[in-house]
């Protein structure tokens, strides 16, 4: 697996194109569970007395949501946002290990970004996406 492909398959899995933000409001609109709380209890009213328009507003955000926590996270492995302070910063590594042992780095110092990536595949497709290795 090359970075293209991890990220290809993370925007499918933890992304894809607003699914993720229609099943965080499906859940929040029928909230299920032993002991559901008041507060989601009312959140669910809430969202059941909007209309249309505003609905869809709120699906936006929600999807607006996800892709900014998965492009951060992106970015943190691409080291562009720090998650340690200066002189001891070090550097995250991620890799694919294939079943024969072989490794493949997928955020490697040259080359395109994951985070860059993600934005190319989460938003214009897949069939524009730059082909970065």
């Amino acid at each position: 697996m090359n970075k293209d492909a991890f990220v290809e398959a993370l925007t499918a899995a933890a992304y894809d194109g607003g699914r993720v933000a229609g099943d965080i409001l499906r859940g929040a609109e029928h909230p299920v569970g032993r002991g559901v709380s008041t507060e989601r209890k009312a959140r669910a009213a809430w969202l059941a007395g909007l209309d249309e328009e505003s609905r869809a507003r709120v699906r936006q955000l929600v999807d607006e949501g996800v892709h900014a926590g998965v492009f951060g996270v992106l970015a943190v492995l691409d080291g562009v946002r720090a998650i340690e302070d200066g002189a001891v910063a070090g550097k995250l590594m991620l890799s694919h290990v294939a079943l024969d042992g072989t490794e493949t780095p997928l955020n490697p110092d040259s080359g395109e970004m994951l985070h860059d990536l993600f934005n190319w595949f989460s938003r214009d497709g897949v069939a524009s996406a730059p082909s970065g290795g």
